[in-house]
């Protein structure tokens, strides 16, 4: 089969095409035939940084949607050709290849109304958003809510997530992403409630100004000095969630009673079901910057890494 293998630690061009046996699958194990799969932050972090025991001979790709070519010993919910999404498990090899090994339970369904590129642009992001806006925030109906950098892949899952939700949600982008932006389609209509341009606008000011009641949810896709700026934002018992370290002084969450979570990807078929649903109801949208073949990995590295992309970017394997 067709894999992207790192030849080592470094740059997009350690990315390298082979061809490698095709697996079987084990006890309570898929065998998926890839149709796409996503790029993410973490791809190209992995590849740069080696973490988590990446390097040479190892497969990136934490989205992947495609139809099921064999199943293992024990698996009863699953038959060869059922068109399934997951994100596959840091565990095994990645789905930057025309097959990947799945464990059973972290596999869902995909929805019956999306291509396997609109699919495979859901699972990282959408489990990562819906844990940090839901199972972590605890946004409910009525509840303001910031999303920074909405732009990016969780970023604008989280705002279509939020609004469908009922909450009123500011967000920030930059000046290049902010038509995008406005643009995503919502559950009521397009767009956050409020977009702010981190760029020229002193984002925290106006929050403030316009919101003295105060934000219940801050989801921080961006890091810096986000999460330090949203403390006074905040309502007593508000909640504050970021996927990136953050920096300045953090102590002030405990004298205004404000959480903060560090937010890591749960993988759990549960939550892809949940997505389903929003997905087949059209009341989450897939949002695509471009597609990609396998081999052009290294290119979808490149600009992953450049900034300003608008949704997910896909490789079609």
């Amino acid at each position: 089969m067709k894999a992207i293998l790192m030849s080592a630690v470094g740059g997009p061009e350690v990315l390298q095409l082979a061809d490698i046996p095709k697996p079987s699958p084990g006890p309570n194990q898929l065998l998926v035939r890839v149709h796409a799969a996503g790029v993410n932050p973490i791809d190209y972090k992995l590849r740069k940084t080696g973490a988590l025991g990446f390097g040479p001979g190892k497969i990136l790709g934490f989205d992947a949607a495609g139809t099921v070519e064999e199943i293992g010993p024990g698996v009863l919910d699953f038959k060869p050709g059922d068109r399934v999404f997951y994100s596959p498990d840091f565990s095994l090899p990645g789905s930057y290849a025309e097959y990947n090994l799945a464990p059973a339970h972290l596999v869902a369904p995909m929805p019956a109304n999306l291509s396997f590129e609109q699919a495979a642009a859901i699972p990282l992001a959408g489990m990562t958003a819906w844990d940090a806006l839901f199972t972590r925030g605890n946004l409910a109906l009525g509840h303001t809510a910031l999303i920074t950098s909405a732009n990016g892949g969780v970023g604008s899952i989280a705002l279509q997530l939020a609004k469908a939700a009922g909450a009123f949600v500011f967000a920030t982008a930059s000046a290049r992403s902010a038509d995008f932006v406005r643009t995503i389609p919502t559950a009521a209509g397009t767009g956050p409630d409020r977009l702010l341009n981190y760029q020229t606008d002193n984002w925290s000011d106006l929050i403030k100004a316009e919101c003295p009641q105060g934000l219940d949810v801050v989801f921080d896709c961006t890091g810096n000095d986000v999460v330090s700026r949203c403390f006074p934002l905040m309502k007593p018992l508000g909640r504050i969630v970021t996927i990136v370290n953050p920096a300045g002084k953090l102590d002030e969450a405990y004298r205004r009673n404000v959480t903060l979570h560090y937010e890591f990807l749960q993988r759990r078929r549960a939550t892809l079901e949940s997505l389903k649903i929003l997905l087949e109801r059209r009341q989450l949208t897939p949002l695509i910057d471009s597609i990609l073949p396998l081999e052009e990995a290294p290119e979808a590295h490149r600009r992953l890494e450049a900034g300003g992309i608008k949704g997910k970017i896909i490789l079609r394997c």
